[in-house]
């Protein structure tokens, strides 16, 4: 009889990599996960791991503690409450709220 390794668990010998939930919204957040594989598909970044039930199950990698640090918020160091281009973007849809004679097509 032989026995065919799962590919999407680690090895007896192999040493688990570990995460932190970090998404503010994820009903999990903080709690610390086994990964079982980091891979990139359609859509994005995922970390694959091994839930509580057992079964093996898929989250943004962003939504981890494996996430890649942020340039400007480490530039930062949080001393910005907001980003540049978020406030560019605030400044613009503002912007388009106070035109009132400016109908939903765009005529004017």
């Amino acid at each position: 009889m032989f026995s065919i390794a799962s590919p999407n668990a680690p090895g007896p010998d192999s040493t688990a990599v570990r995460a932190q939930i970090t998404h503010p919204f994820h009903p999990l957040r903080g709690r610390e996960i086994v990964v079982v594989d980091q891979r990139r598909n359609r859509h994005g970044d995922r970390v694959w791991y091994q839930a509580a039930d057992g079964c093996v199950r898929t989250m943004p990698r962003a939504w981890t503690s494996l996430a890649d640090l942020d340039p400007f918020e480490v530039a930062s160091a949080g001393r910005a409450c907001f980003r540049p281009d978020d406030l560019i973007r605030l400044a613009a849809l503002l912007d388009g709220l106070r035109r009132p004679d400016v109908d939903a097509e765009g005529a004017g």
